[in-house]
């Protein structure tokens, strides 16, 4: 059910980072359009994209660590003996939890701090660009506690680890 849950929130994701990396390529190319072709720009698009490239970045970090795809260094952590590496694994999903939990505070006072500040071009409050650390921070919490989970369990010998 857990699992479930998770790719179900994956997939919806992947076609949400999607949709924004298409409209940020609309944008961008239709500013390109008007700008050379037109010879005037949409004052807004630039804006508008930098806010999207924003949310692209957090959210799909936040799906790159759903796919363990971020990089780590873990030749030492696969030559110690299996139950030490098991332990280093809950350890270090504990570590990544705390760190999220500091991220998602910061990203929240942030957040709440830029809501009355505009964007010069487009008029949208800044906390729209920084909500996408609170987002992220959450999902990645998500998946965090669901890779806690699963490291625990295998460590008791009751399944497999993966998420």
């Amino acid at each position: 059910m857990l699992d479930k849950g998770m790719n179900i929130l994956q997939k919806t994701t992947e076609v949400f980072v999607a949709l924004l990396l298409m409209v940020m390529t609309g944008l961008v190319f239709a500013n390109v359009l008007t700008r050379y072709v037109f010879h005037f720009a949409i004052a807004w698009s630039e804006e508008i994209s930098r806010f999207l490239m924003v949310w692209i970045v957090f959210v799909g970090a936040a799906l790159a660590y759903k796919e363990d795809a971020h990089m780590g260094l873990d030749i030492v952590v696969k030559a110690l003996p299996k139950k030490t590496a098991q332990i280093i694994a809950v350890i270090v999903d504990l570590a990544v939890i705390y760190c999220l939990y500091l991220m998602l505070t910061g990203g929240y006072e942030l957040t709440a701090s830029m809501i009355r500040w505009k964007a010069p071009a487009s008029g949208l409050a800044y906390s729209w660009k920084f909500a996408s650390v609170v987002i992220s921070g959450v999902m990645m919490e998500l998946y965090a506690i669901t890779k806690l989970y699963h490291h625990v369990k295998e460590f008791l010998g009751k399944g497999e680890g993966s998420c």
